[in-house]
């Protein structure tokens, strides 16, 4: 059943498309409101007819995952040969029309908190401001309590050491760890590098600290790749919770959103520089 698949990829994380019939005429496979889910990599469940029209839809879903748009798609299916796109042509003789509109469903970004102390409190509260899920994982009942974070997804209290086992992550999920001791910092950072959907993971720290982690886990056999951002966070704070937070989650929006750190500010003090500075009277 394509609405049970639909679920289980929704929620496992996993970017997937409805493809619907919105309109059939004629002798055609399928009629109208037949539904196909496509994964991004090409698994399908349920139809929208079979043959050359499924394939053509299969291979446009999967685009319109790529590019994060919606697609309309019409078929006739008269005999002569119909351009359903500038590249994909289709001649079957079943005598009908279809038209099918393709939409992609992707996982919502959230941040996933190792910690839940000042900083991932701050983090929290700028996830709410920004209506992004958050989950909090820590191995303190008092820091981990449905209380402290009300409006969490899912709050975990279980040792760091069970990480991989008790928490399910996403290409969808931003990780920051910001325990409370490098010890179980440099715990949860090797098992994070384990699992390659993870797009982003983010650790509190000193330089000193940072490297001497780094340093541990490759004298392990571990990888440390170009996903781990630490220390964490935008030049932006000073050493208040609040603004160590900030400057994290300003990184992490300006990651999803493909930004740049810079102004949108003009210069306007340099144009009245040049015109105060032109020889007067010319």
């Amino acid at each position: 059943m394509w609405i049970k698949m639909l679920n289980e990829w929704i929620s496992q994380g996993v970017p997937c498309a409805i493809a619907t019939i919105v309109h059939a005429e004629g002798s055609t496979p399928r009629g109208a409101g037949a539904k196909m889910v496509i994964t991004g990599k090409g698994t399908i469940a349920g139809s929208v007819g079979g043959g050359a029209v499924e394939h053509i839809c299969r291979e446009e879903a999967i685009k319109a995952i790529k590019e994060n748009v919606c697609k309309t798609l019409e078929f006739s299916l008269q005999g002569d040969s119909w351009q359903v796109t500038p590249e994909k042509s289709i001649q079957a003789i079943c005598g009908g029309k279809v038209t099918v509109f393709i939409e992609p469903i992707l996982p919502q970004n959230e941040l996933v908190i190792f910690g839940g102390g000042h900083i991932g409190f701050s983090l929290g509260k700028y996830c709410d401001v920004l209506n992004m899920p958050f989950r909090i994982f820590d191995d303190r009942p008092e820091f981990a309590s449905g209380q402290r974070f009300p409006t969490a997804s899912e709050v975990i209290c279980k040792p760091y050491g069970m990480l991989s086992e008790s928490i399910r992550l996403s290409k969808a999920s931003y990780c920051v760890i910001l325990t409370h001791g490098h010890k179980h910092d440099e715990v949860c950072l090797q098992q994070l590098l384990k699992n390659k959907d993870i797009p982003y993971i983010g650790m509190i720290g000193s330089s000193k600290k940072v490297k001497i982690i780094v340093e541990n886990i490759r004298s392990r056999g571990g990888c440390v790749d170009g996903r781990v951002y630490s220390p964490v966070g935008l030049k932006i704070a000073n050493k208040l919770p609040e603004q160590i937070a900030l400057g994290i989650i300003a990184q992490i929006v300006l990651l999803i959103n493909n930004g740049s750190p810079e102004h949108f500010r003009i210069p306007w003090h340099e144009e009245e520089t040049v015109i105060s500075c032109k020889p007067e009277g010319k």
